[in-house]
């Protein structure tokens, strides 16, 4: 298994494009999530250290293969003292696999408010259950709200090990990773304990700085399931209830005909 830095180190090819090495899964397509970090960070490399990720917006276009590397490339869309704009494209054979628009922005010192409040549940322990993902081995996931009817939980803790440092891309990178890992759509009861759910539309916004080596809650809500599509969205706490991130996400739900 691969540690999430090695996921996310790129190999530059041109000016603005890059390269992922070949990471085995037990899954014969590529996580979402490793797509998602590793877009980021190929636009982020195009960008000057003193603007942070602010948001990104993804498209799943086709499924890419695991066993294959694939070619990220980056347009520089705008830029200027305050805010930067990329859109890249991944690219595996002569398939598109995804596209993405993000941005990078300057933090600026004024009001910070939240309205959403963190679910009061505990940060885990040392003898909390763990659950491994296929790929990377340095991510520690625990169900914050178990529940004997689903194969996956709609609220989690995550966290990267060991600390990756403070570089607010790698931050961001390690966030979008985790951020695909579950789903709200199985609040729904008629959403069964284990189907074929592929992501078709991904955004992310960064709120506050945090630290991934930390445990991040995951809090996601189920909205709409309806034309083998499902909505759900949801945001991201730190432990002491601070929200530094929302996310949204849509999912081809193909649910077995009654």
């Amino acid at each position: 298994m691969s540690t999430l830095a090695d996921i996310l180190a790129l190999e530059r090819t041109a000016q603005d494009s890059w390269a992922t090495g070949v990471f085995d899964s037990d899954n014969d397509h590529i996580f979402g999530g490793q797509l998602l970090a590793q877009s980021l960070m190929a636009c982020g490399l195009t960008v000057p250290g003193v603007l942070a990720p602010q948001s990104l917006h993804a498209l799943f276009l086709s499924a890419g293969s695991s066993a294959a590397p694939v070619r990220i490339d980056v347009d520089r869309l705008h830029d200027d003292e305050v805010r930067a704009v990329r859109r890249c494209r991944v690219v595996q054979g002569d398939r598109v696999v995804l596209t993405m628009l993000a941005s990078f922005a300057v933090q600026i010192p004024g009001l910070s408010l939240q309205g959403s409040v963190s679910p009061s549940v505990e940060v885990p322990g040392d003898m909390s259950v763990r659950y491994e993902h296929p790929v990377s081995q340095d991510i520690e996931i625990v169900d914050a709200a178990p529940h004997p009817g689903r194969a996956h939980p709609s609220r989690n803790w995550a966290r990267v090990r060991p600390a990756l440092g403070s570089d607010p891309l790698l931050q961001a990178c390690a966030l979008a990773y985790l951020s695909d890992f579950y789903t709200g759509l199985v609040q729904f009861a008629e959403f069964p304990i284990d189907p074929p759910v592929t992501s078709i539309d991904h955004a992310l916004w960064f709120h506050r700085p945090f630290d991934a080596h930390e445990w991040l809650l995951f809090d996601w809500a189920g909205h709409m399931l309806t034309s083998g599509r499902g909505h759900y969205s949801g945001h991201v706490f730190d432990a002491h209830g601070v929200m530094v991130a929302t996310a949204s996400q849509e999912m081809v739900a193909r649910l077995p005909r009654p």
